[in-house]
């Protein structure tokens, strides 16, 4: 009797730890409209953590975003690098689109002179749940404050 398994046939839970191993970006490219289960899956409790690097484009950025209107109550950690490949700057806009209640930890990167820190900044302190935030300009830019 040959039986094959199928990959939408493992537990919940083996999903659950797959998904560990992905940030957000990957888990929607990777994942999504696979099928029913799946998709359900990924509506249901899992973490996402959300990383945008200095070799993604902005139309990446986009598809994220897309897909976060609806999982934006998952993210539990962003590490970003402000300034992409195409020169867009990245944090304002994620942080303007979503409001990310239960993030735990914020990383930001290579911070463009036109991000509105104090904007930004005013925002995050709402996130009640942030244990660790760190912002870091490699280039020593003059940060805009104001």
């Amino acid at each position: 009797m040959n039986r094959y398994t199928q990959f939408e046939d493992l537990s919940t839970d083996l999903f659950f730890e797959i998904f560990d191993y992905f940030d957000a970006f990957e888990i929607f490219t990777s994942f999504t409209s696979l099928n029913h289960r799946i998709s359900s899956i990924l509506q249901s409790i899992i973490l996402l953590h959300i990383y945008i690097s200095k070799n993604n484009f902005r139309s990446q950025v986009d598809y994220l975003s897309s897909h976060l209107i609806f999982h934006e109550h998952q993210v539990i950690s962003i590490a970003i690098f402000d300034t992409i490949r195409d020169n867009s700057s990245i944090i304002s806009l994620i942080f303007k689109r979503h409001n990310f209640i239960n993030l735990r930890s914020c990383l930001l990167r290579s911070v463009h002179s036109d991000t509105k820190l104090d904007q930004l900044l005013g925002k995050i302190k709402t996130y009640n749940k942030l244990i660790h935030f760190d912002l870091f300009n490699q280039y020593y830019e003059d940060l805009n404050l104001n």
